[in-house]
């Protein structure tokens, strides 16, 4: 990989507020994810942040700001699966995967453009745990091989809090936790998703202040929703229904 070291203070300083060391190993990998990042970032738009230090910021270390969270959701499984719904640029799935190889990471995006940008980040990384896959989740969530099989789901930035829910829901066991890195000011949002959750199978288990705020540099809310039962198996609706009319009692009558 060419080109000039980048700059990983921040990833270095949000791993050792977890306890965890900057190895050379994590180092490499961090450096060359984030060279593959810019460089094929001026051929597709895999971020709207054009600046290392705020890619570094508000991408690498707000997925390591998930990892307590990550860690409880994988507790006693072996192996622990993980699914990252529109991932884009593979946040948060790739720092994670970096830090947590025996975490079994699937990538899902609808772009294939992106979905070559993953397979070519996890050929150069060598991440044998984690696997790209070119598909909506409308249509991945009814196939028996991903359906109820996951512990953990993340989506950052994916959509409405109930149209997150009913697109990452339908992939957890039951006990499995969905993280959903949001804004402030959500109080309407959580509400609007209430009826979404009691429809999905889903529990609101935690809405916090996401950690490492200093280090990303703006303040973020982590909500967590716990599956509580298998999700009934109309859900997810129909590709682009979902986004169109999320469920919930805020939803435009047809």
């Amino acid at each position: 990989m060419s080109g000039e070291p980048l700059d990983l203070e921040f990833v270095q300083q949000a791993l050792g507020r977890w306890g965890e060391a900057f190895t050379p190993e994590r180092e490499r990998a961090f450096q060359q994810y984030g060279q593959l990042l810019l460089q094929w970032n001026r051929q597709i738009n895999l971020t709207g942040l054009d600046e290392w230090s705020a890619i570094q910021r508000r991408l690498l270390v707000e997925s390591l700001a998930l990892l307590p969270w990550v860690d409880r959701a994988c507790e006693r499984k072996t192996p622990c699966r993980m699914i990252d719904v529109g991932t884009g640029a593979g946040i948060p799935g790739i720092p994670i995967a970096v830090v947590r190889p025996s975490l079994m990471i699937t990538l899902l995006d609808a772009t294939k453009k992106k979905i070559r940008f993953l397979e070519t980040v996890v050929q150069q990384l060598r991440l044998a745990n984690v696997v790209p896959i070119h598909e909506r989740a409308e249509v991945l969530a009814h196939q028996p091989a991903h359906r109820g099989r996951y512990h953990l789901a993340t989506a950052r930035a994916l959509a409405h809090l109930a149209t997150a829910c009913e697109l990452t829901l339908p992939f957890l066991a039951p006990g499995g936790l969905a993280l959903f890195p949001k804004g402030t000011g959500i109080e309407q949002e959580l509400a609007e998703s209430q009826p979404a959750l009691a429809l999905l199978g889903g529990e609101l288990l935690a809405v916090e202040p996401l950690p490492l705020a200093d280090l990303v540099g703006t303040a973020s809310t982590l909500v967590v929703v716990r599956a509580v039962r298998p999700c009934p198996p109309m859900y997810p609706r129909r590709p682009g229904v979902p986004a169109k009319r999320p469920l919930g009692e805020f939803t435009r009558k047809e």
